[in-house]
């Protein structure tokens, strides 16, 4: 009598898979696939909201370490798709950098030193900058980040959606 180990088969001609186990596990992988592309969200208005903050929140770092590394003062411009970081050389604005902010962002408005409007945020050679309030909008929602002279930026009022802003 002849006996078999457990995954081994006394028939010579079954090697490989049946069609019903190859099927098994073809649902098994895209079962898991689909949740895997519902975790992800591309492409919604949170995660790009998101994005836009933490490019303008590089932006600001990089012209305050920029700022004190060249011991020149340097600018910051909000433009409503994204921000440029330029530097004056000899009377002559040299654009230095800039970060497009993602499509369905747009910065509405720039607070500075209290008035509204203006678009060029200065560091000066320490580093430090007047304080600022940036208003990012999509369709859905708006938020509102604080520039701050020394410590950076912090969001304020968290998200909400555009329509109670406007009842406010």
């Amino acid at each position: 009598m002849k006996i078999s180990k457990a995954g081994t088969s006394n028939n010579k001609h079954s090697a490989g898979f049946t069609l019903f186990e190859l099927l098994i596990v073809m649902a098994i992988m895209g079962m898991m696939f689909g949740m895997l592309v519902l975790n992800i969200n591309i492409g919604s208005p949170s995660g790009d909201m998101k994005t836009a903050i933490r490019r303008i929140s590089g932006a600001v770092s990089e012209a305050r370490s920029r700022a004190l590394l060249k011991r020149t003062p340097l600018e910051l411009h909000f433009k409503r798709e994204g921000l440029e970081l330029f530097q004056t050389i000899d009377s002559n604005k040299l654009k230095i950098g800039s970060a497009p902010l993602p499509a369905d962002v747009f910065i509405e408005d720039v607070e500075i030193d209290g008035e509204h409007g203006k678009r060029v945020l200065v560091f000066q050679s320490k580093g430090i900058t007047q304080p600022a309030t940036i208003s990012l909008s999509t369709d859905d929602e708006w938020q509102i980040v604080l520039i701050r002279p020394i410590q950076g930026i912090e969001l304020r009022d968290g998200k909400r959606p555009r329509k109670n802003r406007l009842t406010e």
